[in-house]
């Protein structure tokens, strides 16, 4: 048994004591971390660990994650990027509660911070201008875009039946510098619309990469880098995913 894999078993059965009942522990293949998700609520994708990847930061970073769900991309920044401070925010209290749990069970508390309350209303817990990087994997569905077939909990996560990609990105206007980054995944087929929503409150997009899979061409996510005040210009690359 090697040294890694030993200490993977050794952090697995001490990261039980932190599980509620339905839940489990996903292997996030990072040097014996783990998150905690559940059977019946959203768990995260690789569009979130994608977009965690595709973050720049320095030692003087204080980033904020947006929709923050059960706290994959506050974690893996935590754990793979050098800054000051991460906030994950999320509405939904259970999500709240399983990404606190996670960011404990993965000695980040000095790093990540989990709050469990309305992006909508987040101005008046986080300072305007406050962020130097806001990052975010917002629901990527509008409400009245087809029959909604998940439990609440999903479905809060994946339409944006408590939150609108307008209201996401005003509020992140305020609280993100003046020139300072903003990361967000979203679906193809709502590029426009992203893009002028966007611009409407200044975060002029700097950079666009589009993922398509190795087996199909077809573009279905991307990931849209804005900067708050910029000057307009844009390169748009494409990443291959497995």
């Amino acid at each position: 048994m090697t040294k890694m894999t030993e200490m993977m078993q050794n952090n697995f059965s001490n990261f039980e004591t932190f599980l509620k009942e339905g839940e489990r522990l996903d292997d996030l293949q990072l040097d014996g971390a783990f998150i905690i998700s559940h059977k019946d609520k959203y768990c995260f994708t690789s569009d979130s660990v994608m977009l965690a990847n595709s973050v720049i930061t320095n030692n003087k970073s204080k980033i904020v994650d947006l929709c923050s769900g059960g706290g994959i991309i506050s974690i893996l920044i935590g754990l793979k990027k050098n800054c000051s401070q991460v906030i994950g925010v999320e509405l939904q209290s259970d999500m709240a509660d399983m990404a606190t749990r996670s960011v404990k069970m993965n000695g980040l508390e000095e790093k990540v911070k989990i709050l469990n309350c309305d992006v909508k209303n987040i101005s008046e817990i986080i300072p305007n201008g406050y962020a130097d990087i806001v990052v975010c994997n917002p629901p990527y569905y509008k409400v009245n875009s087809g029959e909604i077939r998940e439990n609440q909990n999903i479905a809060i996560s994946r339409h944006e039946i408590a939150l609108s990609l307008e209201e996401l990105v005003q509020n992140t206007s305020k609280i993100l510098k003046f020139g300072g980054m903003f990361y967000m995944v979203h679906k193809a087929e709502r590029l426009a619309e992203v893009i002028c929503t966007l611009t409407k409150y200044n975060l002029i997009p700097k950079q666009i990469y589009t993922i398509t899979t190795n087996d199909n061409d077809n573009v279905d996510t991307f990931i849209v880098i804005s900067k708050l005040g910029a000057k307009h210009g844009l390169t748009v690359k494409n990443i291959k995913h497995d």
